[in-house]
């Protein structure tokens, strides 16, 4: 028979995996967007690069305060978990220290999502650099002197 405890357990680690494998889907249908844009731009589409590049800018403009926030709490986390000695977390569980081990697992869950979202983030600025390369290029390309035949 199952504890009360060890049932609260799973429901929080099924409900972690759940929210992680739904930002990895995310970051995953970003990335494919990215893919996606890079196979439809041809030299006429100019006009569509720019805007898919704006509509990006914008996402990551709306975004600007979330990420640095994301970045603050993953840096905190950085520099607690560093505080969390491995003689610690032995002492803890042998003592049943519930509210330290909890602290922990709730702050390494946090940062579990905020890394992810992290990476949804950077996966946007890249397609904006790479968005910003082919329009860089597209325009060194037409200001190139025709080949001589």
């Amino acid at each position: 028979m199952e504890t009360q405890g060890t049932g609260t357990q799973s429901t929080n680690s099924n409900g972690l995996k759940q929210k992680l494998q739904k930002r990895i889907a995310e970051a995953r249908q970003r990335a494919d967007e990215l893919q996606r844009d890079l196979d439809a731009i041809h030299k006429e589409d100019k006009e569509a690069l720019r805007q898919r590049r704006d509509e990006v800018r914008k996402r990551l403009d709306a975004q600007k305060d979330k990420a640095t926030e994301l970045r603050a709490s993953a840096e905190a986390w950085a520099r607690e978990k560093g505080s969390h000695t491995k003689e610690a977390i032995t002492s803890w569980k042998q003592k049943r220290e519930v509210k330290k081990l909890a602290h922990r697992a709730d702050r390494a869950e946090d940062y579990a999502v905020d890394a992810v979202n992290i990476a949804i983030l950077d996966i946007d600025a890249a397609g904006e650099a790479m968005l910003d390369a082919l329009d860089a290029r597209l325009d060194a390309d037409a200001a190139a002197p025709a080949p001589a035949t």
